[in-house]
């Protein structure tokens, strides 16, 4: 994996979506209890902004460690599944005009994509960072 320090934002940030959903068959994102005043009440907010992809939910995984974070003291998170399609693609393009736009308390975190069991691209936005496999930065750049 290449690790890079910049934002993807605005076309650049949709043809990084496009050329992600042609390299992996799901993509997820992390909603962390760490920073949570009320649990339930934040859950409620993120399945109202999934409503019109819920169908392509995977599954909702309660988990204390993913790509770029592992948590400690008793925190957890909730990593959300999706497949893959136009419509996750949509939804990806439409609520954030950047991949580290993808930042709480406005939005889920740590957006990833992944090939089979193989994570592709793994962001950690509130570090400012992501990591990338090398054959889909180097398609990114040729765009």
């Amino acid at each position: 994996m290449v690790m890079i320090v910049k934002d993807i934002k605005g076309k650049s940030y949709k043809q990084l979506i496009d050329i992600l959903f042609k390299h992996s068959d799901r993509f997820a994102f992390v909603e962390s209890t760490q920073w949570m005043e009320f649990e339930s009440d934040r859950l409620a907010c993120v399945d109202q902004l999934i409503s019109d992809i819920r169908v392509h939910l995977i599954e909702r995984k309660v988990q204390t460690k993913w790509e770029t974070t592992r948590l400690t003291d008793g925190n957890k998170a909730y990593v959300y599944y999706f497949r893959n399609n136009n419509a996750t693609k949509l939804f990806l393009k439409e609520y954030s005009q950047s991949l580290f736009g993808w930042i709480g308390p406005e939005m889920p975190e740590d957006l990833m994509f992944y090939r089979k069991d193989q994570c592709i691209l793994a962001a950690c936005s509130h570090e400012g960072y992501f990591g990338v496999e090398d054959e889909v930065w180097k398609e990114f750049l040729s765009k």
